[in-house]
């Protein structure tokens, strides 16, 4: 190699002794040292050694270690050996000594075993119905858990009624046989305030189109059956009088649901609130309700309820709620509990557009 490139930046870093003693010969010429044959054999061995250390040959191509020579004085113990590297570790640790109050480890086993602690036993919780509910049997019972929608936690043949209904297993209902019958138990025991509405005579209102009835109300009604609901139904047909409606907890089905919207909702102009909560419409009865609220352009109704039906309604009830609410402009309440984050924010979004419409047209009414 006749020349050699010294980096500059490396030898500033050296004392100015150092250098005059290791390369007393070398020649500047801008930001490089120029080094030929013969300045090099002027230098003795340990110069050399010296003047290794501070030149690069810059060449990318040579490995790390012929370019730069060892700086290691000791000698190579060997390969790499993880479990001889962990022990002298451990060893480096044990033999160490940090402060004055140091303790060594120690692994030992503590002699008094700790014991968990049991957890309370359970108390009964004792209720103003247990004495109602020991009055029951088998076929009350699976009434009873029918109508309070825990069908979820039987079988599903008992639920249907085609055995006995047990407990489905690690539900910790213990007396799961259901369904609920509000005519044996008011029979049974008699409630502090009981539904005292005549139904034959209400219908009979109805259909008179008698202005003193504004306000039906035969929620959790003893002696209201399907028979009777359609007659509500039909009565309500003609009806121009009544404008609240309350039908909670009779049992009304996915085809009360359809009569009423077809026969009712489609043309009524009166009714302002509609509550059929707790019942047992289906998504098809809910998807007939709504598409004949959106379809009445002369629709009255502003608020209606159709929460904790005994079926689930899921997404398809859902959506059709949120699809209908948009062609209504009269609804401001809306009692419906929404599982899909989507669907709930387009009904609110509609509901709170129909809230403002109603306020500009009050606003306008007054002016």
């Amino acid at each position: 190699v006749p020349y050699l490139h010294v980096d500059v930046d490396a030898l500033e870093l050296c004392t100015a002794k150092r250098i005059n003693k290791i390369v007393p010969l070398l020649t500047m010429s801008h930001s490089a040292f120029d080094i030929d044959d013969s300045e090099l054999s002027g230098l003795t061995e340990e110069q050399l050694r010296e003047l290794s250390e501070f030149i690069d040959p810059d060449n990318e191509l040579l490995p790390a270690a012929d370019r730069v020579s060892s700086q290691t004085s000791k000698k190579p113990s060997g390969p790499y050996d993880r479990g001889h590297l962990l022990a002298h570790l451990k060893k480096q640790a044990e033999e160490s000594r940090i402060g004055e109050d140091y303790v060594p480890f120690v692994k030992k086993v503590t002699p008094k075993e700790v014991q968990k602690k049991q957890p309370a036993p359970s108390k009964p919780v004792v209720t103003e119905f247990d004495d109602m509910l020991d009055l029951l049997d088998e076929d009350d019972m699976k009434e009873l858990a029918s109508e309070l929608g825990i069908h979820s936690l039987l079988d599903q043949a008992g639920s249907r009624g085609d055995e006995p209904m047990t407990a489905a297993p690690h539900t910790g209902l213990h007396r799961a046989t259901a369904d609920y019958s509000y005519s044996s138990l008011a029979a049974r025991q008699p409630v502090e305030n009981p539904q005292e509405t005549d139904i034959e005579e209400s219908i009979v209102i109805l259909q008179e189109n008698d202005p003193s009835l504004t306000d039906l109300n035969l929620n959790n009604h003893p002696m209201i059956d399907s028979d009777l609901i359609d007659q509500v139904i039909d009565a309500l047909s003609d009806n121009t009088q009544l404008s609240k409606l309350h039908m909670v907890n009779v049992k009304f089905s996915e085809d009360h649901a359809i009569a009423f919207a077809e026969k009712v909702l489609r043309t009524n102009r009166t009714l302002t609130v509609v509550n059929l909560e707790s019942n047992r419409i289906t998504p098809k009865g809910i998807k007939a309700i709504m598409r004949a609220i959106a379809e009445n352009k002369d629709i009255a109704l502003r608020e209606l309820r159709l929460v904790n039906q005994y079926y689930p309604g899921g997404a398809r009830a859902e959506a059709d709620i949120a699809k209908y609410l948009e062609k209504n402009m009269t609804i401001v309440k809306l009692g419906y509990t929404f599982t899909l984050p989507s669907y709930r924010a387009k009904a609110d979004k509609f509901i709170m557009r129909n809230t403002d419409l109603g306020r500009k047209k009050r606003a306008s009414i007054t002016v």
